[in-house]
């Protein structure tokens, strides 16, 4: 049995449960919204995306160990089935990566047989997704270090992350692959980091995305820049139609607040921060 997500893995005092797939990601979860447990993550999977809908991680940096990358440990998850799974022909000659949603790295710790677990259960393609290769190997992939490095008293993180989907994302069959396979490229991707403020003693998050999505110039056949804004959890919820638990909401620095607009009507205004370096991240 592997021991996935742990939803008191911050302490016994914070309860912080997955998040519930509402309205269509809810119809789309796969096994009616079973969780698959890996080692140190767990993933729920989206049956008609045939990605991930969430894959939630624990991350225990004091247990840290180091265990070198391969790139042979690729695989499906029986469990979840080939059929639920994009697999290798989707990132083949083309400007796609085979991009971890739980990264390799923060779930490598514990002994070391159980750090190798992790490593391994971190290449399932469950865990994969389509990322264009100047978003995963750009700031996305800086973020939770820079968390890491800023938080250097922290013991312990919950990393939750994946893909956000819109109804026009493009349809990518592979190279040789026929229209109609259904696989699209995902409009972007989240990720929101939790940790305990040691000093206030309570839960505190901070919640990022980058949209992917292939607006190319007329000129030159090329994605535009790619940008990383740290957002409201409530932005990441409305994107993803995931539903967090209530405690959550404000325990992030950036606001999501309704205004008055013509008519007497509410709209909500989220701020949101684009993110170049680590020093744009607002903590507080």
């Amino acid at each position: 049995m592997k021991a996935g997500y742990d939803p008191f893995f911050l302490s016994e005092k914070h309860h912080i449960p997955l998040p519930l797939p509402q309205g269509r990601t809810a119809t789309d979860a796969l096994d009616n919204g079973s969780v698959f447990d890996f080692t140190h993550f767990s993933i729920v999977m989206n049956q008609r995306t045939r990605f991930a809908i969430i894959s939630a991680a624990c991350v225990d940096i004091s247990r840290s160990t180091n265990i070198e990358r391969d790139n042979t440990s690729w695989h499906f998850d029986d469990r979840i089935r080939k059929e639920n799974q994009v697999g290798p022909e989707y990132y083949a000659e083309n400007d796609y990566d085979k991009g971890h949603l739980t990264r390799r790295k923060d779930i490598c710790w514990g002994e070391r047989r159980e750090a190798e677990r992790a490593n391994y259960d971190s290449f399932c393609y469950a865990n994969i997704a389509l990322q264009h290769h100047n978003f995963n190997t750009g700031i996305w992939n800086c973020l939770e270090d820079w968390v890491i490095q800023r938080l250097n008293t922290a013991k312990r993180l919950i990393i939750l992350t994946g893909p956000i989907h819109k109804d026009e994302d493009e349809e990518y069959c592979g190279v040789r692959g026929e229209p109609g396979c259904g696989i699209q490229v995902p409009f972007g991707f989240w990720k929101s980091v939790l940790y305990v403020d040691e000093q206030q003693l309570q839960v505190n998050g901070l919640s990022f995305l980058i949209r992917q999505s292939s607006e190319q110039s007329k000129e030159r056949c090329e994605y535009q820049r790619l940008v990383t804004y740290q957002v409201p959890l409530e932005t990441i919820a409305k994107e993803t139609s995931l539903q967090f638990d209530a405690s959550l909401y404000p325990r992030n620095p950036l606001f999501a607040k309704p205004r008055l607009i013509a008519g007497g009507r509410e709209q909500t205004v989220s701020e949101q921060i684009p993110i170049h370096r680590a020093a744009d991240i607002k903590w507080s």
